[in-house]
C-alpha cells in the first residue's frame, strides 16, 4: 500500500508541475495529477496525521483544477482575465493556496515517515523540496509583476521553466526513493 501511494504521488507531482499546452487546452491536465494524489494520500492517511490533513485539499483541488483544461488563447496585448473574467483571478488565488497547503501536508508527511523510519536524509530532501516547491509557486506570482517589464519577464520564464523542470524530476526521484525505502520494516526484510 505504501509503495503505491508513492507511485501515485510520483504521477500526481508530474501531471501537478509540467503543464503544456496547445490553443489552449492542457494536454497534460492537472486535475489528472490531483486524481493521483488523492488515491496516493489515500493509501497513506494511517502512516502520518499529515496526510489526513491532505485528504482535505484533494476534492477542492480536483474541482477546481477543472477549470485549468481550456483557457481560451490570448488574443490581444494587456491584461487577460480569461473566459472567467475576474473570478478566474478569485480560482486561480485559491488553486494556489490550496495547492501549497495539499503540496505541505504531502512532504511533512513524508518527512514525519522519514523520521519514524530513521531514514533522515529523506526526511532532510522531503522538507527541502516543500521549500522549493513553495519558493517556485511564489516565483510564478513575481512574474506577474514582472509583466510589466518584458525582458525581465522572458527571462524569468526561461529561469521558471528550467527551475521546475528541475523540481520535478528532484520530486519524481524523492517519490522513488520513498517507494524503496519507507516501507514497513518487516516488507524490507521481505523484499531484501
Amino acid at each position: 500500500m505504501i509503495k503505491e501511494g508513492f507511485s501515485k504521488f510520483y504521477w500526481g507531482f508530474f501531471f501537478i508541475l509540467i503543464s503544456f499546452r496547445i490553443q489552449g487546452l492542457d494536454i497534460i491536465p492537472d486535475i489528472v495529477g490531483f486524481i493521483f494524489i488523492a488515491d496516493g494520500v489515500g493509501k497513506l492517511l494511517s502512516e502520518s496525521d499529515y496526510f489526513q490533513t491532505a485528504q482535505n485539499y484533494t476534492l477542492p483541488m480536483i474541482l477546481l483544477s477543472i477549470f485549468s483544461i481550456y483557457e481560451p488563447p490570448v488574443e490581444q496585448a494587456g491584461i487577460n482575465f480569461g473566459f472567467l473574467g475576474p473570478m478566474g483571478v478569485l480560482i486561480s488565488i485559491a488553486s494556489l493556496v490550496l495547492t501549497l497547503l495539499l503540496a505541505y501536508n504531502i512532504f511533512m508527511g513524508i518527512k514525519e515517515m522519514a523520521e519514524q523510519r530513521n531514514k533522515t536524509a529523506i526526511a532532510a530532501e522531503a522538507e527541502q523540496r516543500w521549500n522549493q516547491f513553495l519558493w517556485l509557486n511564489l516565483a510564478y506570482i513575481l512574474l506577474f509583476l514582472l509583466i510589466f517589464v518584458p525582458p525581465l519577464a522572458i527571462l524569468m520564464i526561461i529561469g521558471l521553466l528550467i527551475a521546475s523542470i528541475a523540481l520535478t524530476i528532484a520530486i519524481m526521484r524523492l517519490m522513488k526513493q520513498c517507494e524503496e525505502e519507507l516501507l514497513p520494516s518487516d516488507t524490507q526484510f521481505r523484499d531484501a
